[in-house]
């Protein structure tokens, strides 16, 4: 289930071991995450250059708080793109990091219930 290019060490250590910062940061992902796609969404849809750069360099910073970097170099493939004002490729490079995100939030699910029980929660 393990994403390439996650970390879950350097997660852990960023939240200092603490199950339920991490918990609250995985419910704050589950809050934002959604709508920062739907503005990348949009922006390809818009044919948005400049939207797509903002919003892609949006979600590659979330993507890096959580030691995601196959979703954080997804992202800012995008904003690259964005940049060079191009669309060229948006559609594909949207499904990968969907998909790659579906598969962090499936393994920060996971690492909760491990950690839960691991401290006999």
């Amino acid at each position: 289930m393990n994403s390439e290019d996650f970390d879950p060490k350097a997660l852990l250590d960023r939240v200092h071991g603490d199950l339920n910062l991490l918990r609250e940061l995985i419910d704050l992902f589950d809050a934002e995450v959604p709508g920062m796609l739907a503005q990348v969404e949009k922006a390809i849809q818009n044919g948005s250059a400049s939207e797509l750069e903002k919003a892609s360099h949006k979600i590659k910073g979330s993507m890096l708080q959580f030691s995601a970097h196959a979703a954080a170099n997804i992202a800012l493939q995008l904003e690259e793109i964005g940049q060079a004002g191009s669309m060229v490729g948006t559609a594909m490079f949207l499904e990968k990091l969907r998909n790659e995100i579906n598969v962090l939030h499936q393994t920060l699910r996971a690492m909760l219930q491990k950690g839960a029980v691991n401290a006999g929660s």
